[in-house]
């Protein structure tokens, strides 16, 4: 199955129901309408949060208890639905943070865990290629908090884009090395304490060969028990005391 991504729709569509809010509301008279564009993105995401980015517009219709035919009337297709719905995960939840006492280090460590948590609640977003992004509001008020970490620092537009791209780099492929799920369709025969089972006696007799002096060093039992948070955190925190002088040759005097 071909790999869903954002921007594959009409763009004219998904930025008119990206945006909708923004644009002036006609006065219907009469009931209001059962559903809403938000209930639909809403379903989506809940039926995606279990079966995944294969999920089908029919799966939605039955998620809101509504004719297969029905959703249409809102949204075009999947293709803008996706885009909906990526921008929708973008939403900052709860309570939001007083920026006042945070600095630069602090507010790239929120980007980043945030992103972490919604691939970690969502796990078939990692299997959306954005590389077409579709900027909604959501997502624009995360880019603008994003960009709040550099505020009292003199860096170029350019550098400032090129930290927040290496920060969700480092996120998302720690993520889809750690927390995307198997593929329904070609599901493995064997769980993942089993595949580990099945290895560890060839393992053990490579090293027990001396081939692989290195590995065999490894002494250590826990040096394998890595969670996937630590190993995002590790790389976050390396990169981070990296840019630190950086920000602080930066800081506005």
């Amino acid at each position: 199955m071909a790999t869903p991504q954002t921007g594959a729709g009409d763009p004219q569509r998904s930025l008119e129901l990206l945006w909708r809010e923004f644009e002036p509301q006609p006065s219907r008279p009469g009931p209001k309408p059962r559903l809403t564009v938000d209930r639909i993105v809403e379903a989506a995401i809940a039926v995606a949060d279990r079966e995944g980015s294969c999920f089908g517009m029919r799966g939605v219709s039955a998620e809101l208890g509504v004719g297969a035919m029905t959703i249409y009337r809102y949204v075009p297709g999947k293709k803008e639905l996706i885009d909906l719905m990526v921008d929708r995960i973008s939403r900052f939840e709860g309570e939001e943070p007083d920026l006042a006492g945070l600095g630069w280090r602090e507010r790239l460590e929120l980007l980043a865990e945030g992103s972490w948590q919604a691939y970690d609640d969502h796990p078939w977003l990692l299997e959306i290629n954005q590389r077409r992004p579709v900027f909604g509001p959501d997502s624009m008020a995360g880019y603008d908090f994003a960009l709040s970490a550099f505020e009292g620092h003199d860096l170029p537009d350019r550098e400032m884009n090129l930290v927040i791209t290496a920060v969700m780099n480092l996120v998302t492929g720690t993520a889809r090395q750690y927390l995307m799920r198997d593929s329904a369709e070609e599901a493995p025969e064997a769980n993942e304490h089993e595949w580990w089972e099945v290895q560890a006696p060839y393992l053990d007799r490579a090293i027990e060969s001396g081939r692989y002096r290195y590995v065999g060093r490894f002494k250590d039992e826990q040096a394998w028990n890595i969670t996937a948070h630590q190993a995002m955190r590790y790389v976050l925190d390396r990169f981070l005391d990296g840019l630190a002088p950086r920000m602080e040759a930066a800081r506005r005097g």
